[in-house]
C-alpha cells in the first residue's frame, strides 16, 4: 500500500497486488465524514488503510462510495461494519446478481475472507454531501452502473474505471451514453483526476479514451488493432458482439 497526499485532505491509495493494475483508492476527510472511494480486494487491504486513518485523523463516520459493481472496486466493502455504503442505483443489482459468480471466479485474490456487502443507498443521477463539498454521480460506460466521486473544494476528480489508460474496458453495449459521460467529464473543470488504476493522467486521457470510443461507434478501429491497444480492444471486440 503506497499512499500519498492529494490536495488539501485527500490520500490517494494505491495497492499493487493484482499483476500489472496498480488500484486506486480515494480517500476525503470531509467536516463531517471520511470518504472512502473504492475498497480494493478485501478487509485485509482495507484493515492496512483503517489503521492509518485512525493513525492520522479524526474518527469521523465512513462512507464508502462503490464506483461500480466490479469486483476488484467492491470486496472491502466487508472491512467497514457501520460505513453507509453508497453507489448508483443499478450498482446494488448487478451486485446481487453477479456478485457471487465473480467471488467464487476470482477468489485467489482475495485479500482476507470477503463477505459481499451491497451498498445501503443508492442514487440515480447524482447525491451531495453538501458539509463534506462531496459529489457522486453517475458516468456510465464503463459499465452501466459506473459512477464517479468530484472533491468540490479541492477539484479532485475519482472516476473508477471510466477513464483508463490507454484505453478503458467496455463492459456497456450503451456508446452514446459513454460518449456522453467522457465529453461531461471534459467540461468538468478538475485539477487532479484520479482514475480507477495506473498514475495520475492528463486531462488528455479522457480525450484520447472519447477518441476511442467514438472509433468503436463508427466501426473504424483500425488503429486500435495494434499494440499498446490491442488487447484490450480485442476483449472489447468480444463482449460487444
Amino acid at each position: 500500500m503506497k499512499v500519498q497526499e492529494i490536495g488539501s485532505r485527500g490520500l490517494l491509495v494505491t495497492f499493487y497486488e493484482l499483476d500489472g493494475y496498480p488500484t486506486n483508492v480515494y480517500v476525503i476527510q470531509g467536516k463531517t465524514h471520511t470518504f472512502i472511494c473504492d475498497t480494493f480486494l478485501g478487509p485485509e487491504s482495507m484493515k492496512e488503510l483503517i489503521h492509518y486513518l485512525e493513525y492520522h485523523y479524526e474518527p469521523y463516520p465512513y462512507v464508502v462510495f462503490n464506483s461500480h459493481y466490479h469486483w476488484d472496486h467492491i470486496w472491502g466493502n466487508c472491512a467497514f461494519k457501520s460505513a453507509l455504503i453508497i453507489a448508483h442505483d443499478a450498482c446494488r443489482a448487478l451486485i446481487e446478481n453477479h456478485g457471487q459468480k465473480a467471488l467464487s471466479a476470482h477468489e485467489e485474490y482475495m485479500t482476507g475472507d470477503v463477505t459481499l456487502v451491497l451498498p445501503d443507498l443508492t442514487f440515480s443521477e447524482h447525491m451531495t454531501f453538501w458539509e463534506d463539498e462531496v459529489m457522486v454521480f453517475h458516468s456510465p460506460g464503463h459499465t452501466a452502473d459506473s459512477a464517479s466521486c468530484f472533491d468540490q473544494k479541492d477539484n479532485i476528480l475519482f472516476t473508477g474505471d471510466t477513464v483508463e489508460s490507454p484505453i478503458p474496458y467496455v463492459f456497456s453495449q450503451d456508446l452514446t451514453a459513454y460518449m456522453a459521460t467522457l465529453e461531461h467529464l471534459l467540461d468538468m473543470e478538475f485539477e487532479i483526476l484520479i482514475p480507477g488504476h495506473g498514475p495520475l493522467p492528463e486531462r488528455s486521457l479522457i480525450s484520447e479514451n472519447l477518441a476511442y470510443i467514438k472509433a468503436l461507434a463508427h466501426h473504424d478501429t483500425t488503429l486500435y488493432e495494434q499494440e499498446p491497444f490491442k488487447a484490450i480492444h480485442t476483449i472489447n471486440m468480444e463482449f460487444l458482439k
